[in-house]
């Protein structure tokens, strides 16, 4: 009953609002429909071409365009982590259905350095809330970025897989082996990291 009253202040003093327009939603982190048009484009990802032999499927649920680029952009380095929420509400609409029920959830780790200068993994911000209320297990404490490398973003396509190779190790065997995991990350380009955690895994 507070949660509910707590919401309904908020609302008040804080109409919820679309993060790109600016328009009146229904909830806080809604998107209106104009906006969620120009990003929504859930699609699965070419294992063969992306060389992600290690996944069983990869499904990635929006655009890296306009909202969602600006949005994530905010949260790695403004210092924006509520943003979060608004990217927390896109997954929501996904349908992970023919995955099946994964076992665990497990964030690409942030290497420990970049984790202390940013203060949070954007990844976890924006999954963890998802899989909770999904009722699915969220691990991230099995795998590690124990190497530091540079931002892929920096690099051409033929030096990420370099860059990132292994930069990953499992801190917990017990609880991975024999296990379906769903690995998240914000954004794919080339594939490369993922790629390396899911064979680490």
């Amino acid at each position: 009953m507070l949660k509910v009253w707590q919401e309904a202040l908020l609302d008040i003093v804080y109409p919820p609002k679309c993060p790109v327009c600016h328009a009146r939603v229904e909830v806080h982190g809604a998107w209106c429909r104009v906006c969620l048009a120009g990003v929504w484009q859930p699609r699965e990802i070419n294992l063969a071409m992306h060389r992600l032999t290690a996944l069983a499927g990869c499904l990635a649920v929006a655009d890296y365009s306009d909202g969602v680029k600006r949005l994530l952009y905010a949260i790695k380095y403004w210092q924006m982590p509520c943003y979060a929420v608004y990217l927390t509400w896109l997954l929501r609409q996904a349908d992970i259905s023919r995955f099946g029920r994964p076992d665990l959830v497990v964030p690409v780790p942030l290497h420990h350095d970049r984790l202390a200068r940013r203060g949070y993994n954007q990844t976890s911000l924006i999954f963890r809330p998802w899989a909770v209320d999904k009722g699915l297990q969220w691990r991230e404490d099995v795998l590690l970025r124990h190497q530091p490398t540079l931002p892929q973003w920096e690099l051409p396509l033929s030096g990420r897989r370099r860059n990132i190779k292994g930069a990953f190790q499992v801190t917990r065997r017990d609880l991975v082996e024999g296990k379906c995991i769903l690995l998240v990350d914000d954004i794919i380009t080339t594939g490369a990291t993922l790629a390396e955690c899911s064979t680490t895994l």
